[in-house]
């Protein structure tokens, strides 16, 4: 009972931080005005790797709820050592919650009548909509600097085979008028390019032979940079091309059902029975685990599944179809080294570019400094002698 108990205890908190980062996810992107990204784009690391690295940062990291572990398995000895972020089992379980809560995250978020303004919900936008999807190619496959806090602005991520290249002379891209707004640098646009022969390893001179994620620099790779972003361009509009068929359902309500349910906050208290059932109602019909057998009213070929493990949820057999070609394809990716590949590009970019040392907050001479520190030190030291003393009065 008291492992159950435990269990519980712990879904609850991991929902909790899913459902805090991805309406924090929602809300910087309606603010700042940027089209949500669409699903498909988390669920594939070789293909498109800057999407997944918001995914591993925001959701992986949320489920893992355990800051000290991640911030250690990061800054231990630069990164570079053998602390793992979790089991393939767990990235797979991620990846199944993200899917499941996707549109509901959404729909969380935009019907908060006392966060998000009438006009913000107007604005809103997905990647699967028409007009964000025509611009696709252009402008959209990296992620605005708002929404994540990869250096999009001065390098890329590959997978592949790791080789010399020579600092190319021409460090700007050609072609692409928009860089300076799509491609901010999480910290700032003026932080210094990296100029090592191979950013995936200092100590590399050649080719490894094996394929692994690593770093492309701008400025020392200009040609493979922009291939990268041009077939991540083509990629991810292909994707979207394929998955809006598959949510044109969900995606033509989703809209005018976050007005209706605003205006259900507005009219009735919380507390009101038909408050209730109208969200209950909306967020059922934007599950996307939901089998074919859910919508027969009538039932005579239902087969009731009976519950195997007692006080457990039933999970619908799309979802766990889901999570289990998820978990086999996490534990390819394990066998093959590509998560521990994965794994060590991501301590490499927080150790080189987020964790740079950034210029003083203070502009202060150092002696000065020190002045104003030796002041605080007596203030506090005055404190506790005149506390002493009012003790021993007393």
């Amino acid at each position: 009972m008291r492992q159950q108990w435990g269990d519980l205890c712990y879904a609850m908190k991991l929902t909790r931080l899913f459902v805090l980062s991805a309406t924090e996810l929602v809300h910087d992107c309606s603010i700042n005005k940027i089209p949500f990204p669409a699903l498909e784009s988390f669920e594939d690391r070789i293909m498109f790797p800057k999407r997944y690295f918001l995914f591993f940062d925001l959701f992986v990291r949320a489920g893992r709820h355990n800051r000290d572990f991640w911030k250690k398995a990061i800054r231990e000895n630069s990164g570079k050592n053998n602390m793992r972020f979790g089991p393939a089992i767990f990235e797979a379980h991620v990846r199944t919650t993200v899917r499941e809560n996707y549109f509901k995250w959404v729909f969380q978020q935009l019907t908060d009548i006392h966060e998000v303004e009438d006009g913000d919900v107007e604005e809103f936008q997905m990647e699967y909509d028409e007009n964000v999807y025509n611009a696709l190619p252009r402008t959209l496959v990296c992620t605005h600097s708002a929404i994540t806090r990869f250096p999009y602005k001065n390098c890329d991520i590959h997978y592949g085979k790791v080789g010399t290249a020579t600092p190319s002379k021409n460090t700007g891209d050609e072609g692409e008028g928009e860089d300076e707004e799509s491609y901010c640098s999480a910290n700032n646009g003026d932080q210094p390019l990296s100029t090592t022969p191979n950013p995936a390893d200092d100590d590399s001179s050649g080719d490894t032979g094996e394929n692994q994620f690593f770093l492309v620099y701008k400025n020392v790779d200009n040609k493979r940079f922009n291939e990268i972003r041009e077939k991540q361009r083509r990629d991810l509009k292909d994707t979207i091309d394929k998955s809006r068929d598959l949510h044109k359902d969900i995606l033509g309500t989703l809209k005018d059902t976050i007005k209706k349910i605003r205006e259900v906050k507005k009219a009735l208290p919380e507390t009101d029975p038909m408050h209730k059932v109208a969200i209950a109602e909306a967020k059922k019909n934007l599950r996307l685990f939901k089998d074919p057998y859910e919508d027969d009213s009538e039932g005579p070929s239902r087969k009731k599944r009976r519950r195997s493990i007692e006080n457990q949820t039933r999970f619908s057999d799309s979802k766990v179809t889901f999570f289990s070609k998820a978990n086999e394809e996490m534990k390819r990716e394990e066998q093959g080294g590509l998560r521990k590949s994965w794994e060590s590009m991501y301590k490499e970019t927080w150790n080189k570019h987020l964790l740079a040392p950034k210029g003083p907050v203070i502009n202060v001479p150092i002696p000065q400094v020190d002045s104003i520190i030796r002041d605080m030190e007596n203030d506090v030291y005055q404190l506790l002698a005149d506390c002493a003393g009012m003790v021993e009065e007393i």
